[in-house]
């Protein structure tokens, strides 16, 4: 199965895909993250791209299909990127203590970002916000 990506118009820029059956899963969600972030500030980049990778591979490894990750770019008064990883489990992430092999994601991503779970029909979002403090970060069709 190939990602299905899409943007969606509005206030609030959208871009998502479906991964769950893509080998790539982490590389396609990077790849979209790339393609909406560039030219951006580098250390944002690069945080979203570690949050992305920890947040998808999770959900392909613990969670349930469907699996899509959306990425938002939120303008206004409080501008933002987010991240939302939506699998169909109804369990709730684990986050085990850093140092503990291939176990420490979600402390990564708390590390990095503000990150919350909500439920999902069906199943739950793992989501993280990044504050963008200076607006001269976003494209001038976000400002």
């Amino acid at each position: 199965m190939s990602p299905e990506c899409t943007a969606g118009p509005s206030r609030e820029q959208q871009w998502s895909c479906r991964l769950d059956g893509d080998p790539y899963a982490v590389v396609t969600a990077r790849s979209l993250a790339t393609a909406v972030l560039l030219g951006w500030n580098a250390d944002l980049v690069e945080d979203v791209f570690l949050v992305t990778s920890e947040l998808v591979t999770n959900a392909i490894a613990h969670g349930a299909a469907p699996v899509t990750y959306a990425l938002t770019v939120r303008k206004g008064e409080e501008p933002a990127i987010v991240i939302d990883v939506t699998d169909a489990s109804a369990d709730l992430p684990v986050q085990d203590l850093p140092g503990e092999v291939g176990h420490f994601g979600l402390w990564i991503a708390e590390e990095l970002a503000r990150v919350t779970v909500h439920p999902a029909q069906p199943g739950r979002t793992v989501r993280a916000t990044f504050d963008v403090l200076d607006t001269s970060l976003l494209p001038s069709s976000l400002r």
